[in-house]
């Protein structure tokens, strides 16, 4: 299953609490039961914002309260916005913070000489055959 990231609530204490993972495209915060994210205070909205994954992988807010509206940053925002890593989203007197999956990085490769790639090549192949005979042998014990 896909991570597309996390939203960590931050408590009123302002430490990390809950931690829920963003695994399908689209993340809903709101009063209402079918909530993804759901808070049971009555200036919440029934389906007061969400997060939306686009075709290019990436986070957007959509706010979807206009008597409360939802704040990013503490900031007021009319269009949905895309979300960077460690953005706050807040609900009334509630925050939430986004946080982009950890991602491996890449290993760069050295480039080789082509006598370096045959060599390479050589001990794989003589490391597979020994393994292969390890493995006979034990087949046969």
């Amino acid at each position: 299953m896909p991570r597309y990231g996390t939203i960590v609530v931050i408590k009123r204490n302002g430490t990390d609490g809950i931690v829920f993972p963003l695994t399908s495209t689209s993340c809903l915060f709101g009063r209402k039961t079918e909530c993804d994210i759901r808070m049971r205070l009555p200036w919440v909205s029934n389906e007061h914002c969400k997060i939306e994954i686009n075709e290019n992988k990436e986070a957007v807010l959509i706010n979807l309260s206009t008597v409360n509206p939802t704040q990013l940053n503490g900031a007021c925002f009319e269009q949905p916005v895309p979300l960077k890593h460690g953005d706050v989203l807040t609900i009334i007197d509630r925050s939430f913070r986004f946080e982009y999956p950890v991602q491996s990085t890449p290993k760069k490769r050295h480039s080789r000489s082509p006598k370096d790639e045959t060599l390479q090549q050589v001990a794989e192949v003589e490391l597979l055959h020994k393994q292969s005979a390890g493995a006979k042998s034990v087949d046969a014990s």
